[in-house]
């Protein structure tokens, strides 16, 4: 049975994996009452078999061994989902046309490693141009106010960092938090001027961040659509500890 989740849903969660980090770091930001977000709880003999949530028509799930998935793919394509991200253990039944990417989950576990070079946090003026500079069909950037408006409000709870490397007085590379909990955190948005490349900077930016984030005993995720992107992450310290499928229009 699927059922709207209540607070003392999230009170109980004890998993630290990237999935249900998404689910919390929505639901500790934005908590309930706003009609662009939403959650729910499958559960059976009266114990929670998966979460759902919903931003706008993004859609995350929790799955686990129990989960019952027929039920869950009903539920999404019952939503009417524009996109649907979840662990790629699970075969979840959705129509072969539909369109999917697959990718791979990222832990860090590498050395401690603090930057010697200044890093700072930038505002979303200089943020925006950069990110922009590097979109791609996997790395596609809001709407400006969109972003805006989902950083602030998530900066103003203390669930979003953003370090970033000047050269030559200019924004050259970037990193974030996108979803945080008190237990672990995933981090994006891992950015690079064209004009400043192969200099090492996303490196030391994400290197630093995940040891800065990981003395607090918090785990560091990351997730990678691509290949060229997964050998970065490997490279700056990170191991594949699971894979994701996102579906789109499910």
């Amino acid at each position: 049975m699927i059922r709207p989740a209540t607070a003392s849903d999230f009170q109980n969660i004890t998993a630290t994996d990237p999935f249900i980090t998404r689910i919390l770091s929505l639901y500790e930001s934005y908590g309930e009452g706003v009609d662009f977000v939403a959650f729910w709880v499958q559960e059976a003999g009266g114990k929670i078999t998966a979460f759902v949530s919903r931003f706008e028509d993004k859609f995350s799930l929790w799955l686990t061994a129990v989960s019952d998935l027929e039920e869950i793919a009903a539920f999404i394509r019952f939503q009417g989902a524009g996109s649907c991200l979840y662990n790629a253990a699970y075969p979840l039944d959705f129509p072969a046309e539909t369109p999917v990417i697959g990718g791979q989950v990222l832990e860090y576990t590498g050395d401690d490693y603090i930057s010697e070079s200044e890093i700072y946090r930038p505002d979303f003026e200089s943020l925006y141009p950069l990110l922009k500079a590097c979109e791609s069909p996997v790395f596609i950037v809001p709407d400006y106010m969109l972003l805006l408006s989902d950083i602030t409000h998530r900066t103003n709870r203390g669930k979003c960092t953003i370090c970033g490397t000047r050269v030559d007085g200019r924004l050259a590379s970037s990193v974030m938090t996108v979803s945080e909990s008190k237990n672990a955190v995933i981090i994006g948005a891992v950015a690079t001027h064209p004009d400043y490349r192969r200099r090492g900077l996303s490196r030391e930016l994400v290197r630093t961040l995940a040891t800065k984030i990981r003395r607090e005993g918090r785990r560091v995720y990351v997730l990678s659509a691509t290949g060229a992107n997964t050998k970065f992450y490997i490279n700056s310290g990170f191991t594949v500890v699971a894979g994701f499928k996102e579906i789109f229009q499910a």
